[in-house]
């Protein structure tokens, strides 16, 4: 009987992991093992090891994060905390131990200047304390030298699960309210449930000489308001959506930050669906539907 590759899951009850929780059933030759933040404190680094120690898995997949943006400009310690020092225990345990690691970052590590997607050869350069601290994050891993491990970039995450710029719409939507969206802010969605199952097909082939870092997201880009526009066409909403500019307001988040995914489609040879599609689907399906 071939024994099946053990998952370990942080920050369980966050929006993309509890997707993972979600598609986990679907996914019956690996055995999950799911830590919420009640129940494991990644920044403990003594609970985490015991954690770790206990269930000896082959894999962790973090998706433990500090993901409020704006909270991270006024909580910085708190986001350095999950973002960066947490990272840090968690790439120093899987040295040790000979685990292999997949992390999850963001398109805010770019400044936005670009008017072209972004590559994973671009140079970081944050503009907001998120973006700061989840690229301190990468850089511990890269710096600890681990093998067979991979950090994700992702953009615009949305799920039924949080509090995202989809669900927030869809809420408006649904109570047929008017409302205004910046249409100055442009990146490219992605269905949390396809990066997810991405993420469960590719594990097989993590064998690397380090860590490698890959763009995942739906294919192109579009703006806040061009996503609204198309979520309410979508519901027959008929709630009346006005373009307006962010100006000012927004300067920790970049303008632009459509990511390229090239490198990911051509390493690992999956189809990844433009985000029209993507959103038309998890719409089709009542992804949107909270179940859980």
């Amino acid at each position: 009987m071939v024994k099946k590759i053990k998952l370990l899951i942080t920050g369980s009850d966050g929006q993309l992991g509890r997707v993972f929780l979600k598609l986990s059933k679907h996914f019956p030759q690996y055995d999950f093992v799911f830590y919420s933040k009640k129940k494991l404190n990644v920044s403990n680094f003594n609970q985490l090891y015991k954690i770790v120690e206990r269930n000896s898995p082959n894999l962790i997949i973090n998706c433990a994060a500090f993901t409020d943006v704006d909270k991270a400009e006024i909580s910085k310690s708190s986001a350095k905390l999950i973002n960066t020092s947490s990272v840090e225990n968690l790439a120093n345990i899987c040295l040790e131990k000979n685990i292999k690691l997949m992390h999850f970052s963001t398109d805010y590590i770019f400044d936005g200047k670009k008017t072209e997607l972004y590559t994973e050869n671009d140079i970081p350069n944050p503009i907001g304390y998120y973006g700061k601290s989840k690229l301190l994050g990468e850089k511990k891993i890269l710096d600890s030298k681990l093998k067979n491990s991979i950090i994700i970039r992702t953009s615009w995450l949305y799920s039924p699960f949080s509090k995202n710029f989809v669900n927030n719409v869809c809420s408006k939507i649904n109570k047929k309210i008017d409302f205004e969206v910046y249409d100055d802010q442009l990146g490219s969605p992605t269905n949390a449930f396809d990066l997810a199952k991405s993420m469960l097909l590719i594990i097989p082939r993590l064998t690397f000489d380090g860590t490698e870092i890959f763009h995942y997201s739906g294919i192109g880009y579009c703006s806040r308001y061009e996503l609204a526009v198309k979520i309410n066409s979508l519901l027959n909403g008929k709630s009346k959506i006005t373009p307006t500019k962010s100006f000012e307001k927004n300067s920790i988040r970049p303008v632009f930050s459509g990511l390229s995914c090239k490198k990911f489609i051509k390493f690992f040879d999956l189809y990844l669906k433009p985000w029209e599609i993507s959103l038309e689907e998890y719409f089709q399906n009542n992804l949107h539907i909270n179940e859980v």
